[in-house]
């Protein structure tokens, strides 16, 4: 149903790969200011109740379930890049409209603008989500496995080191223009409306470093029949089924504690825009620091050890959301957001493992299965989770303990949810991967190596310039 890659020579694949970092870094700052903590005080600020707010949180998965029609799309485009493009062009045209919402003007009812914003974001997360498959297709084709775990790492590098700064600097100016115009209703909404629109720039610039990349692979157009088989195949492959269970609970315990650890800071806490940023920041920097040691671990040891530690970590991080009950408190959430770091980690290594684990020539349909069942899982779980919170605040017997009550079993259910995702990592079978018992004592037995799929290391061909990503 696919042609062979079309050969590239390195460099050729080399200004590919770099472009590949400059796009990643357009689209990670203009995602940044048109999702995060600015959508979510937003959703606040136009009086969104929990189930609301859940609504909001899952717009962006809840379309998630149709990334499986991705493989279609990709093979009626003919290539994954001409996929790409169109995809990113249109659901970016589309966020255009997202400032005009965050400032509906005097008059508009703020529920409407609401739920305008839940239907913006869901027409254009599904369409960037068709567009991301395509473009993780592409990839398989573009960076040689050898290398992945670095590159990716090297992306992920750039993306942090200009979103960061973007992050902070958007965070306390919103603050300031809500203190500024606290008593000016029309004003007030601006804070939002315009780091929204340069954010909806920046997502339209990332789209020419990918025109200007080389296409790989030409796809045929099979007739439809075919084409449902091939959806299907990632959910018929055993070798996949491990990581497809781990990719459901994944979702479901991160949508589950969403909206709470949405309200938590704003309405328990007490923190404002530019504070939450800081803390996101801290994530990041953490990020920042850890991506190239992630994908140096990932290609040496295999993708398995680095996510089974790294969602250790990220389960733990909720202790701090409890622990943080009040003001006095409070700063201990930053704990939270210093593990949240590790979840580079999956951002690294999750892509990795699937292209890895992916049969040779269609691995869009194994992406887009992946990325659809933990959406559904997420959407479903965000919403649930907005709904129990309404639930156990509006039933509670204490209301002086509320919203800390409610946030605090919502809280537990999460923290313990994550905490079993390592072990159904754990049970992941990564050929070529350690366990991290073999990692601690620096060897492994020749027999387990070769039960595991293993191959003894080799020097890798490629020059250092491309090896480095």
């Amino acid at each position: 149903m696919s042609g062979s890659p079309r050969p590239i020579r390195i460099p050729g694949r080399r200004r590919a790969l770099e472009l590949g970092h400059v796009n990643g870094t357009l689209w990670a700052v203009g995602n940044g200011l048109t999702t995060g903590p600015l959508v979510s005080y937003l959703g606040q600020d136009l009086h969104a109740t929990g189930f609301a707010l859940g609504l909001l949180f899952a717009a962006p998965t809840l379309a998630g379930l149709l990334r499986l029609v991705a493989p279609v799309v990709i093979h009626r485009a003919g290539t994954a890049k001409r996929a790409c493009l169109s995809l990113f062009l249109t659901s970016y045209l589309l966020i255009l409209g997202l400032p005009a919402i965050a400032a509906p003007g005097p008059g508009v009812n703020p529920r409407v603008a609401l739920y305008a914003l839940v239907g913006l974001l869901f027409f254009h997360q599904f369409l960037e989500y068709l567009a991301t498959v395509a473009l993780w297709s592409w990839w398989a084709d573009l960076v040689p496995q050898a290398i992945r775990g670095r590159y990716f790492a090297r992306r992920q590098v750039w993306q942090l080191g200009f979103s960061i700064p973007m992050l902070l600097a958007s965070g306390y100016f919103a603050d300031y223009w809500r203190t500024q115009y606290a008593d000016d209703p029309d004003r007030l909404l601006l804070a939002y409306a315009m780091p929204t629109a340069l954010g909806a720039v920046l997502l339209l610039a990332s789209i020419l470093p990918l025109a200007l990349m080389p296409t790989t692979r030409q796809f045929a157009r099979p007739q439809m029949q075919l084409m449902w088989s091939m959806i299907a195949a990632p959910f018929a492959d055993r070798r996949f089924w491990r990581l497809l269970i781990f990719r459901a609970w994944f979702s479901l315990s991160n949508g589950i504690s969403q909206v709470v650890q949405g309200v938590y800071p704003k309405q328990v806490l007490g923190f404002g825009v530019g504070e939450l940023s800081v803390m996101k920041t801290v994530t990041q920097c953490g990020q920042f620091g850890a991506s190239g040691s992630v994908g140096r671990f990932s290609d040496r040891y295999g993708n398995r050890p680095a996510l089974v530690l790294a969602q250790a970590c990220v389960s733990l991080g909720l202790v701090f959301f409890i622990a943080a009950s009040d003001s006095s408190t409070k700063w201990l959430l930053v704990g939270a957001w210093v593990l949240f770091a590790a979840y580079v980690a999956h951002n690294i290594c999750l892509p990795n493992l699937i292209l890895k684990l992916a049969p040779g020539v269609e691995k869009s349909s194994y992406v887009a299965s992946y990325e659809a069942l933990g959406s559904v899982c997420n959407a479903g779980a965000t919403i649930l989770g907005g709904l129990a919170f309404d639930w156990l605040k509006a039933s509670s017997p204490d209301q002086a303990a509320e919203p800390y009550r409610s946030c605090l079993i919502v809280l537990c259910l999460g923290l313990a949810m994550r905490g079993f995702g390592v072990v159904l990592l754990a049970a992941i079978r990564e050929p070529g991967a350690w366990t991290w018992r073999e990692i601690i004592s620096g060897s492994r037995g020749q027999r387990d190596a070769l039960d595991r799929g293993a191959t003894a290391p080799t020097q890798n061909p490629l020059p250092s310039r491309e090896r480095a990503g």
